[in-house]
């Protein structure tokens, strides 16, 4: 099979994260290089271990902040903009559960180190955008002062936990729009 003299980044981790969403991290790098159209050695050039490019590949696509957090004017009650984000929450990690729970299967995934190396990671610009958004509420007194960061992640970690449960199939897959208002009749 001939080789591509130059593969970019992008569609390299393209294909890994293909092969590790179906496979997990047991996906083989001779696999992955295989579909990608390169030598195996490529990956270890670029990649200097397996889980150095399981961690590249993995990283979730980034939230649409500005429909999450933005596309709803502030002038809105708090509590039903809280809602509001939300439902914009939860889609996002519905949308990324398949990369999401192989990443965090890993047992060598650890939040902050992971953030650390990835500061711009999708998941740490959701949770500094939520901040940002409950510290003007703070700003404005409709929010207890410091409850900022607190909010913040635990909103995150709701949604995340309620897509998760979603994707592993309870509720039939899906929550009960009755559990939320804002579905109410």
């Amino acid at each position: 099979m001939a080789r591509r003299k130059r593969l970019e980044d992008d569609e390299l981790l393209a294909v890994a994260r293909e092969r590790f969403v179906a496979r997990g991290f047991a996906a083989s790098t001779r696999g992955i290089a295989q579909v990608a159209g390169v030598a195996e050695a490529v990956l270890f050039q670029r990649f200097k271990t397996k889980a150095e490019l399981f961690f590249a590949a993995m990283l979730p696509p980034p939230p649409n902040l500005h429909e999450i957090l933005v596309s709803r004017p502030d002038s809105e009650e708090p509590s039903r903009r809280m809602e509001d984000i939300a439902i914009g929450v939860l889609a996002y990690f519905r949308e990324i559960a398949p990369v999401l729970l192989p990443l965090v299967s890993h047992p060598d995934f650890n939040y902050e180190s992971f953030v650390a190396r990835y500061p711009e990671s999708p998941l740490n610009q959701l949770v500094e955008g939520l901040q940002a958004w409950l510290k003007r509420l703070e700003a404005r007194g409709d929010v207890v002062e410091g409850a900022s960061p607190a909010v913040a992640l635990a909103l995150v970690g709701t949604m995340a936990s309620l897509a998760i449960f979603e994707r592993i199939g309870v509720h039939g897959g899906e929550t009960p729009r009755k559990w939320c208002a804002r579905w109410r009749p």
